[in-house]
């Protein structure tokens, strides 16, 4: 993932939020490579264990703190990239969008990371879901297209093979459907398509 992100937007010595950043993941591999990491989390659970994985980690180039998407703990023009998974494509994300902008420096990123479907996950998936992400990536008329996002598709693949850890996995992220799926006759992977909708701010002047 964070290569397809780098084919967007350079990483090495710049400023990132990950905004949602659950227990550190993202920013514990994005500190390797960016000047200075933040990793912004609001549920007190996941904030404390994010907290004790980068002190645990002893890279100096990561703060954990709390905050959500729109009401974001940094000043504007902190940052040149935000990364998040927690924007949708729907009217309702449009505060978070602006204030994703707000914290930006000129020529910044902003990149969601999210599901662009057609694929074999789309199966699993509630049907108004599936239609709700077709719709909004459609050409043109597409909600990311309509507020200026450009779109690249990462195509994955989740691993099936080890039964242990496809039943552990696939029923905690798709439920029942997930469940039900891994119960008939199955593929050894099913196919991920991943969309990483990516809008800039504007160049200085």
């Amino acid at each position: 993932m964070l290569a397809a992100i780098e084919r967007i937007v350079p990483l090495s010595g710049k400023r990132i939020a990950d905004v949602g950043t659950g227990i550190g993941h993202y920013p514990m591999l994005l500190a390797r490579r960016t000047g200075r990491t933040y990793g912004i989390e609001s549920n007190p659970a996941l904030l404390a264990e994010a907290r004790r994985r980068a002190a645990d980690a002893h890279q100096p180039n990561i703060r954990i703190v709390e905050g959500s998407a729109t009401r974001l703990p940094l000043r504007d023009g902190t940052v040149d990239v935000v990364l998040t998974s927690l924007i949708d494509p729907d009217d309702t994300s449009l505060p978070a969008v602006a204030e994703a902008q707000r914290v930006l420096r000129p020529g910044g990123r902003l990149i969601v990371i999210g599901h662009y479907g057609r694929d074999d996950v789309a199966a699993l998936l509630e049907p108004e879901v599936v239609e709700h992400v077709m719709e909004a990536t459609q050409r043109r008329t597409g909600w990311w297209l309509r507020n200026g996002f450009k779109i690249k598709v990462v195509h994955a693949r989740l691993d099936l093979v080890d039964a242990a850890t496809a039943h552990d996995l696939v029923p905690r992220l798709y439920g029942d459907r997930g469940r039900a799926y891994l119960m008939s006759a199955r593929r050894s992977s099913l196919r991920l398509n991943l969309g990483l909708f990516h809008l800039a701010t504007e160049p200085a002047a």
